[in-house]
């Protein structure tokens, strides 16, 4: 990738694995051969000559080497007056603030070392003495790992405090990110090709802004760090006209305030040339300063953040490092994120686009919002369409809300010169056979011609050029002619050309490219744009935000909670039977396929950690079915199916409650009012089904303990049940994925968290104490052996630690100079999946082996597997390889449930194979939105997010379908109120 300014002779692009990140100037060059320098990047290095030969001096002057995204570094030097960027791969810097140094990486390793040499130096030594001390070395083994990696956590949370940044170096890096990601949408979007449209503005409507006395009054009166001189200030409104790159002066020499309102008509070139405003601010900026922003405003509700809130939002999850927390005395007790210590220092300048897209009933909350939010003296831009900021400023109803401070231009229609120019230049230039087919349309321009009346802005130019005009290696003969769009009878006004170029805008971006071939095409292009179109209008509520892990949401949720809960149980099935057999195979046991723990309780309680009480009822009955006709078919015991499905039943509802109440203590945040308090005291619906799931063990009880005992323990245990889903059932029912902050995770530090730990502790416990206190009634009444008082302690305590460990993960900075894109998000969420799957999973392996371990060393040994579908209750001795076994089962399977329940890549898989399975998308979507982003023009890119070229596009292709008649009516309905933005969860 190589970028060049436009007076560069010559190009130098190199494509390496970067050996160093501090690549000086090369030492040698060989005539005919390019650029070679010893401990450069091993590669190719191509050289593209302009003039046909080498010139004899290179002078190459280093300008910088930045880093600009994830394993890049963007190395810029000057070559004579040609100025040249290129992007190297590159190592991750081994930074403990960020959070990507190779500390972290021996820490994972030693871990996994020690807890798997552990646990594997515990069972042989078991084996081979028979020793008091050899079975204290079994407890002490496993907890190695857990051992050292809570002393690397200490040390690692000191380091990272010691390297913290300041609030102005962070700004200094965020404003390296926004140029970086603003000049790359530039290129993508073809805004400089063939060159920039010249968009002018004057003054807008005097209704629009403050008098201009009052302003030249304020800016006297406000505080401001940074004042503009009034020797430059305009005299009056009529000051503000200007075009093109003069919008920079405008904002910070000419308008006192520095408050500017931009407005225009639909297509006009707001977003335009907002961008080109921050790339010119940033350019400007001074080191430690203010770093322009650019926030849509389609995602903000007024109505239930604060813009501060909101905004915050947007940076932490952009730019991701500004979501960890920032250290210092002022943030105790509580810690704020950087994006928030940014705000609150006024180092980020808003630059608010499309005030227009909020909905009408929330826009004069939302300019009230604006004023309370950015104080007098602070600059911000805010950009509209010209009706709808009329409509807030002299609403029917209500009162008139204003942006205080504020003048206002705007932006004219292009001028005739200017359209002909355009369009003449980008099909090939003045004389052109292809520059010649627009000379009907031409000499329409400036009269009331529909055609003429409809391209005078930017958004109509750029469809125009992309139906009728060639690209190159393309022939315009077969294309459709210019000349068309004069038809009166085809054409009878501006809304039907508007309307014909939206039609053929995206059956034109997606025909064969000689350089880009499509893998779609343009049906399945368009059918799978229009439904994406229709899924933010109506789904999303009009949003304009096309993100990745909001798709869920056209997932229903029945679905995502049979597949969850099915996978949970297969993998339960196959950690505790499948791996257990394998066990007792290798060890000679003679339990068979009871060596490892019920896959039904397994599967029910990580189901109800990853999902709530519906996954878990899925994934608990699947595992105990699977469980029970596989000893069925091993044994020819037929009690095996309902007591193993009576298992999943039950553990799955009580796994739903243990995993919601704790995650919802773990993630809670002070200030926010408890769950009972908006829903109610009681839910008689999850009374019923706890009822229910709780008695349904009478079929595992009755084989051990007769009909009358398995009566008198099954109603106890739907008691107890039935209290827990109605006092707590609501808050458990939702699945995870349907959660407003089931959002991608970011990076992973482990840290205790006391209010997960505690409510796993809890909750665990009471289940353990349950099924030992319903075993303990049948026991004495029928005289039958039970679980010990130890069994049901060790149980709780482990599964409690289970639960902790599950919810003790905490967010990690990430690279403040790399604006995340939604590709590089979901690889970053998609890594922490499998991430979290194996920390938690030997954390969890670890804390089994350990209670376990400790119940075997003081007991000398006892009996499991009482009541497993065998008549009578048989025992089986309990030994090493069996809690080995335990260990792996809870851990695995556990570890899986965690990572489900803390990213969004695994429901937004599941999404995707479910649309595509219905045609509404294709099934690579990452690549289909990428390729429509970046070779079609079709998309743009915000941030973490996706966005049509324009809100207009959306409108028209969320349509109720295609529009190819003229004169039908086009106009979409208006957008409903919109869900806020999600927050950023790290974890």
């Amino acid at each position: 990738m190589v970028r060049v300014s436009e007076t560069a002779e010559t190009v130098v692009s190199a494509f390496a694995d970067c050996e160093s990140t501090t690549a000086a100037r090369p030492r040698h060059w060989l005539p005919g051969r390019g650029p070679r320098r010893r401990g450069w990047p091993r590669g190719a290095v191509r050289a593209i000559r302009s003039r046909g030969r080498w010139p004899a001096v290179m002078p190459w002057v280093t300008l910088r080497h930045l880093p600009v995204g994830r394993g890049e570094r963007l190395v810029t030097r000057r070559w004579g007056g040609a100025a040249v960027s290129a992007s190297f791969p590159f190592p991750s810097l081994e930074d403990p603030a960020m959070g990507t140094g190779s500390g972290t990486r021996w820490v994972g390793v030693l871990y996994l070392v020690l807890t798997f040499g552990g646990a594997a130096g515990a069972v042989c030594i078991a084996f081979r003495f028979d020793l008091r001390m050899a079975e204290t070395a079994v407890t002490l083994l496993p907890s190695a790992g857990g051992l050292y990696l809570s002393w690397a956590t200490f040390r690692a949370d000191r380091r990272e405090a010691a390297h913290g940044y300041g609030v102005g170096e962070i700004a200094d890096r965020l404003a390296v990110a926004v140029r970086g990601q603003w000049e790359s949408e530039v290129r993508v979007r073809r805004l400089n090709d063939p060159y920039p449209l010249p968009v002018s503005w004057q003054a807008a409507d005097p209704r629009f802004g403050e008098s201009w006395s009052l302003l030249r009054e304020l800016a006297g009166d406000w505080p401001s760090d940074r004042p503009a001189s009034p020797s430059g200030w305009a005299t009056g409104p009529a000051g503000l006209a200007g075009t093109g790159g003069e919008i920079t002066q405008v904002f910070l020499e000419r308008v006192p305030t520095r408050r500017l309102v931009v407005l225009g008509g639909p297509g006009s070139g707001k977003t335009m040339l907002l961008i080109r405003l921050v790339l010119a601010l940033v350019a400007e900026r001074a080191e430690g300063g203010p770093v322009p922003v650019l926030f849509p405003l389609a995602s903000w509700n007024p109505a239930e953040q604060t813009l501060e809130s909101w905004m915050a939002q947007r940076l932490a999850r952009d730019y991701s490092g500004l979501g960890a927390p920032e250290a210092g005395p002022a943030d105790r007790p509580g810690q704020v994120g950087r994006a928030r210590a940014l705000l609150e220092h006024r180092l980020i300048l808003p630059v608010l686009d499309g005030f227009d897209e909020i909905p009408e009933p929330f826009r004069a909350t939302a300019l009230d919002a604006i004023n309370a939010a950015l104080p007098p003296g602070q600059p911000l831009v805010l950009s509209s369409r010209v009706t709808e900021y009329g409509d807030t400023l002299a609403p029917a109803r209500g009162v008139p809300v204003m942006l205080c401070g504020a003048a206002a231009v705007e932006l004219r229609p292009l001028d005739v010169p200017d359209i002909a120019d355009y369009l003449r230049r980008d099909a090939g230039g003045q004389g052109t056979a292809a520059a010649a087919r627009w000379d009907p349309v031409i000499r329409l321009l400036g009269t009331d011609a529909p055609v003429a009346r409809a391209l005078t802005t930017p958004l109509m130019l750029f469809l125009a050029r992309t139906v009728y005009n060639p690209r190159p290696g393309e022939h315009a003969g077969v294309l459709p002619t210019p000349a068309d769009l004069c038809d009166p009878t085809r054409f009878p006004d501006t809304a039907d050309v508007r309307a014909h170029l939206f039609d053929a805008f995206v059956p034109a971006a997606y025909r064969p490219h000689p350089r880009y071939p499509c893998r779609w095409s343009p049906q399945q292009a368009e059918r799978s744009l229009r439904y994406m179109a229709r899924h933010l209008q109506h789904t999303l509520g009009g949003s304009g935000d096309l993100a990745w892990w909001q798709l869920r949401r056209a997932l229903p949720p029945r679905v995502a909670q049979v597949v969850t809960g099915v996978v949970l149980g297969v993998v339960s099935w196959t950690a505790a039977t499948v791996v257990g057999r394998l066990t007792a195979l290798l060890a000679g046991l003679d339990s068979g396929w009871q060596t490892g723990p019920p896959a039904a309780i397994v599967a029910g309680l990580a189901g109800g950690i990853a999902g709530g009480i519906g996954c878990g009822l899925v994934a608990g009955v699947t595992g105990g079915v699977v469980e029970g006709a596989t000893h069925l078919l091993t044994t020819g015991q037929p009690g095996w199916l309902p007591t193993m499905s009576a298992y999943g039943l039950a553990y799955g509802f009580a796994g739903g409650i243990v995993g919601a109440l704790s995650s919802r203590l773990a993630d809670r945040r002070p200030g926010t009012a408890p769950e009972s308090r908006r829903r109610g005291l009681w839910d008689w619906r999850m009374c019923a089904l706890g009822f229910a799931a709780g008695a349904v063990l009478w079929f595992s009880f009755r084989l051990n303990y007769g009909p009358t005992a398995a009566t008198v323990g099954a109603l106890a245990n739907g008691v107890v049940y039935a209290l827990a889903g109605g006092v707590v059932g609501a808050r458990a029912s939702s699945l995870s994925a349907h959660r407003p902050d089931a959002v991608p995770t970011v990076r992973t530090l482990w840290a205790w968290n006391w209010r997960g730990f505690s409510g796993g502790l809890a909750s665990g416990s009471t289940i353990g104490f349950t099924h030992w206190a319903v075993l303990r009634i049948q026991s004495l009444l029928t005289g039958t052996p039970s679980y010990t008082f130890t069994t049901a302690l060790s149980f709780s305590c482990a599964f409690g630690l289970a639960v902790g460990i599950a919810h003790g993960l905490t967010g990690k900075a990430a690279d403040l100079t790399a604006a995340v894109g939604p590709a590089a998000l979901m690889e970053q969420d998609r890594g922490i999946f499998r991430r979290l799957w194996i920390v938690v999973g030997l954390a969890v392996c670890a804390a089994f082996l350990l209670c376990y371990g400790v119940e075997y060393v003081a007991q000398g040994g006892f009996s499991y597997g009482l009541g497993r579908g065998v008549p009578g209750g048989r025992g089986i001795a309990m030994s090493p390889p069996h809690i080995l076994d335990r260990g792996l089962a809870y851990g695995l399977t556990v570890g899986l449930a965690a990572a489900l329940s803390q990213n969004a890549w695994w429901y937004y898989t599941l999404t995707r194979h479910h649309l595509a399975a219905r045609r509404h998308l294709p099934m690579d979507l990452t690549a289909f939105l990428a390729d429509a982003h970046e070779r079609r023009g079709v998309l743009r890119q915000v941030g973490t997010v996706h966005q049509f070229r324009h809100i207009d596009l959306q409108h028209h292709l969320a349509a109720p379908g295609p529009s190819q008649e003229p004169g039908a009516s086009r106009r979409p309905p208006l957008p409903g109120p919109r869900f806020p933005l999600p927050p950023v969860r790290e974890r």
